[in-house]
């Protein structure tokens, strides 16, 4: 039997990064199967042209996704995709008014919730300090190398784990949250980010990019994260009761 489709007035994901070994397209698609909703917003990073610069891994599961997607557009949800960093490639599109078929490009956008309220839809790159030089781009992707390790010595954690129906644990996602620095990092992105949002008169801000999904209101702003399908497994969603929620999700629920 068919499962059920859950409901939503808007879906928001980010930080997909299919392309990239660490991506997490089998939860992915499943969720984009189990779930309907009038509007769905891809919040930047979905394809990883970074990582397939340097190395084209595109597996069938990576075009399940991209099938999903294209018939979402297709049957009645209208679908908006926001530029990244690691798919930049679409924003001189996004520039020209260009569309994937029935999948409108931005390299931002807005979003009016039931309750009437103007959310900034944004990747949020743009507000990370390290992205603003050629010396910073270069720090960002050392790290980003660094992270793919990190989330190797996950995966081989995790087997070992599952032997012993232990949950499933991060150690990238261990090190994010217990260190100093990326605390910092990210708690300075929040704050810009919402700043940003508040001088222009939004409400809120729906961001991605930093791979932590986050709901928390920041003086008046609302600042709502999307988090990732890569770590986390995650998406924001809009009820059409207007309460907005993050859901975690994997293979199964």
């Amino acid at each position: 039997m068919k499962e059920a489709q859950q409901d939503y007035r808007a879906v928001f994901i980010s930080d997909t990064h299919l392309g990239f070994k660490g991506a997490q397209a089998d939860h992915l698609a499943h969720f984009l199967e189990s779930h309907h909703s009038d509007q769905l917003y891809l919040v930047g990073d979905i394809v990883d042209g970074w990582r397939m610069h340097r190395k084209v891994y595109w597996p069938r599961m990576h075009t399940l996704v991209i099938q999903n997607l294209l018939a979402k557009s297709n049957n009645g949800t209208k679908v908006h995709y926001v530029a990244g960093n690691h798919d930049e490639m679409f924003r001189g599109w996004a520039d020209f008014g260009f569309s994937l078929g029935n999948i409108a490009l931005y390299n931002e956008t807005e979003y009016y919730g039931i309750d009437g309220k103007r959310y900034l839809v944004i990747h949020g790159d743009l507000f990370d300090d390290l992205m603003r030089s050629k010396r910073g781009r270069r720090l960002m992707s050392l790290g980003t190398r660094m992270y793919d390790v990190l989330l190797s010595l996950d995966s081989n954690v995790n087997q070992v784990l599952s032997l012993f129906n232990i949950p499933r644990q991060s150690i990238a996602g261990f090190a994010k949250r217990r260190t100093k620095a990326a605390v910092g990092y990210m708690l300075k992105y929040e704050g810009l980010l919402s700043e940003h949002a508040r001088a222009n008169q939004y409400d809120g801000v729906i961001c991605g990019h930093i791979h932590t999904p986050e709901i928390k209101d920041i003086g008046e702003t609302r600042y709502m994260n999307c988090g990732d399908w890569v770590e986390n497994c995650s998406a924001l969603v809009e009820h059409h009761d207007g309460t907005w929620e993050l859901l975690k999700w994997r293979t199964g629920g």
